[in-house]
């Protein structure tokens, strides 16, 4: 029989709306300069999964401002590997390019206490199925999708081959940027 065990509920299944999440600020907690694009150092970070059976994931950080994006393949979807992968990554910026991270109620952001000490920024939690309120990292990873479709298993690609793809998003003069490149935004930044 292809029926189902036990009668579904009336109205579908239940959405968990609140964080399960501990000590997680909210995205309404997050300073109204954040939303204006006014000033570089507030970043957005997700993870970008190839095949569901994948055990790698790619841990995608962009800048709000710059757009400048750091693209890291993560060997699992551990909380520990991302947490690693942050302080690693942003932690070459310097402080005054480092102030806030947005992300979602992924079970990868449980250790966000350890990040915000480490880089010494505040971590905001998006609500949840709310992906919209990190825009910025949604629509990079639209981008990314051009160089890895879906279903391209990320278990396959080679860090040099990740690499690369950062390096050619970077690399693309952008529109918003005045056609500039991401690179050379950020250069403009970290000079003055």
């Amino acid at each position: 029989t292809l029926g189902r065990k036990k009668r579904m509920k009336k109205q579908g299944r239940s959405v968990h709306r609140n964080s399960k999440i501990p000590g997680s600020i909210s995205i309404d907690l997050r300073p109204e300069i954040v939303s204006s694009r006014s000033r570089v150092g507030d970043w957005e970070t997700d993870n970008v999964i190839g095949k569901q059976t994948d055990k790698t994931v790619l841990s995608v950080t962009v800048e709000r401002v710059t757009r400048l994006t750091l693209l890291t393949r993560l060997s699992n979807r551990l909380a520990v590997t991302k947490r690693d992968a942050l302080i690693r990554r942003l932690g070459i910026f310097p402080g005054k390019i480092r102030l806030t991270l947005t992300t979602d109620n992924g079970a990868e952001n449980t250790n966000h206490k350890e990040i915000s000490e480490a880089l010494n920024l505040l971590m905001f939690f998006c609500h949840a199925y709310h992906s919209w309120e990190k825009g910025t990292v949604e629509n990079t990873n639209g981008r990314i999708r051009r160089y890895i479709p879906k279903g391209v298993s990320i278990d396959d690609l080679t860090d040099s081959q990740i690499r690369k793809v950062e390096i050619r998003m970077n690399s693309t003069p952008r529109k918003c940027l005045g056609y500039l490149t991401p690179y050379e935004k950020m250069d403009q930044v970290l000079s003055t």
